[in-house]
């Protein structure tokens, strides 16, 4: 059987297509960081700087901590109020190296190479030096108030933005020909995320110095994760306004396994949070799971005041979930 003329330039074309991206694939991973750390099952870090639609405010930093084994992305919020070198706090490290530069990128840079020092100083584990540095838009903090939550989903919608891609891949030409040889780092990472499941991002807040060694650790370790068998226990917060909404709610978690201790109201909110008060995101993203509210988000901020593993603070994205009710909450 003859092919005609069109069809074998088809093929050819097709064919040279396949081995550019072969090529180009394998110019972009040779000597990237990220590709070495994939290809050896090893934990790779960056700096993801998030920055507000539309506005001027200081960006948050987070630290993020990407395993390839598990397709797992830790990313922790360091606060502005950190205490770093000379008990300055983070946000004043960022806004001086602004004065003094006049350049976002340069004062952002600055005060990230502070925060990992400080990371080292607070950390059992070795922190890795994090080369790929980030920058997302997140929304505003009307919308999104917790840091962490906001980048990530920032992160995970970039891999499935075209233009996005396509402004990445240039970057990436760009600083390689300048000879950064981590330069398609972003653009591995982002593949990476793609192929990564939203649950599989675990945002977190670095806590106060006490309780931030166990968090950094437990996350630099990449060790797998095995449940120990113990219930969670949790309390359930109303701030969506709705009558009974926690108490529908809690009994619902009752009958999946969850121990929940105390329902009552909160503060308003629009997004659904569960909170994990130990330091132990398994917790958190197994009630995330029963909650069965798509909406909702899991993020880990450390609280030992409380006398529970877990918190949800109910928004209104969820008040459908679980129905109508009238009774009021204590």
């Amino acid at each position: 059987m003859e092919f005609s003329r069109r069809a074998v330039n088809v093929q050819r074309a097709l064919a040279a297509a396949a081995l550019a991206a072969a090529l180009g694939a394998a110019w972009a991973e040779s000597g990237s960081g990220l590709a070495a750390r994939v290809r050896d099952g090893r934990p790779w870090t960056a700096w993801v700087e998030a920055r507000e639609r539309g506005r001027s405010a200081p960006p948050s930093f987070h630290f993020a901590v990407y395993d390839p084994t598990a397709r797992r992305l830790s990313l922790v919020h360091v606060p502005g109020e950190l205490k770093l070198e000379k008990r300055r706090t983070l946000e004043r490290a960022y806004l001086d190296a602004l004065k003094a530069s006049e350049d976002p990128d340069t004062a952002a840079r600055a005060a990230e190479d502070l925060a990992e020092a400080r990371l080292r100083e607070l950390s059992p584990e070795p922190v890795p030096s994090a080369a790929t540095r980030l920058t997302v838009e997140v929304a505003p903090p009307e919308t999104e108030d917790e840091p962490a939550v906001a980048a990530a989903l920032a992160l995970k919608a970039r891999g499935r933005s075209p233009r996005a891609w396509l402004s990445l891949a240039r970057r990436a030409v760009r600083a390689r020909r300048a000879g950064d040889r981590d330069a398609f780092d972003p653009l591995l990472f982002a593949l990476e995320l793609r192929r990564m499941p939203l649950e599989n991002a675990e945002p977190a807040r670095l806590p106060d110095e006490a309780q931030a060694p166990s968090l950094l650790g437990r996350i630099l370790r990449a060790e797998p994760r095995e449940p120990d068998g113990r219930a969670v226990t949790a309390e359930v917060l109303n701030d969506a306004g709705a009558p009974g909404l926690a108490t529908r709610a809690g009994k619902m978690l009752r009958l999946k396994g969850v121990d929940v201790l105390t329902t009552g109201s909160s503060r308003p909110r629009a997004r659904t949070l569960v909170y994990d008060r130990v330091g132990d995101f398994r917790r958190a993203a197994s009630v995330l799971s029963a909650l069965g509210c798509p909406a909702a988000r899991a993020v880990t901020r450390v609280d030992p005041s409380r006398v529970v593993d877990v918190s949800v603070e109910l928004g209104g994205d969820c008040a459908a979930a679980f129905g109508p009710g009238e009774s009021r909450e204590p």
